[in-house]
């Protein structure tokens, strides 16, 4: 199966395309490293599998991500035509959305009219998330973009919710302020999971996939 990962411009190095290459190296990771066209904007690209002509499915995943435990699971979810895998964002993004873009599982032929959607008026869609404030600019939205899509012809589904978290190490914050983020994150996991615990030492053992929150933070570590 083929994975593409998006990395254009100088926030994340190099070091984050090799912990994803030793950790996904029983599949095929290929990167996207340079616009699909001169005006779409760093993890727009993401938009460019969907316009493959390809009949089985592929997966498409943000950089920014720490895999633990049997994280394979995840990649491996049973997909059919017609349907397409994210992950759920049970910490709530933003409210009228349920996914989180760090990861989907599609098979492209079925994805074409997204595509064509967003090629047809790219500027347009790049800000409309931002000028409706469902998100902040300069560069955001496409997970919207991409729910809202989606859900015009196919079926969404989401994997369990215990299976991923999103996480800071705690960059520009106080100390309290973290202590106060990881308490607000972790009651959430156990509310939308009924497990007992996000963190504990370690992760529980049923998250495979951790997306954190900017490059500050360094999963490759």
């Amino acid at each position: 199966m083929k994975i593409y990962c998006v990395r254009i411009g100088d926030k994340y190095g190099k070091e984050y395309e090799d912990y994803i290459n030793d950790k996904l190296k029983k599949y095929e990771v290929i990167w996207i490293r340079k616009p699909f066209h001169n005006d779409v904007t760093l993890q727009w690209n993401k938009m460019l599998p969907m316009s493959y002509d390809i009949d089985e499915p592929i997966c498409v995943i943000d950089i920014d991500i720490h895999l633990i435990n049997d994280y394979e699971k995840l990649f491996d979810y049973h997909i059919e035509r017609g349907q397409f895998i994210s992950i759920p964002a049970w910490w709530k993004d933003a409210d009228g959305y349920n996914i989180n873009g760090g990861f989907f599982k599609y098979y492209p032929i079925d994805c074409k009219y997204i595509y064509d959607k967003f090629i047809s008026d790219i500027d347009y869609w790049q800000q409309y998330y931002i000028n409706n404030k469902t998100t902040v600019g300069p560069v955001n939205g496409e997970q919207y973009f991409v729910e809202d899509s989606v859900n015009e012809k196919l079926e969404l589904i989401t994997v369990p919710s215990a299976w991923v978290t999103r996480w800071s190490n705690g960059y520009n914050m106080t100390k309290l302020q973290f202590d106060d983020w990881q308490y607000y994150i972790s009651n959430k996991y156990i509310n939308a999971t009924n497990n007992e615990y996000l963190k504990l030492g370690d992760f529980h053992k049923d998250i495979k996939f951790i997306h954190f929150t900017h490059a500050q933070n360094k999963p490759y570590k």
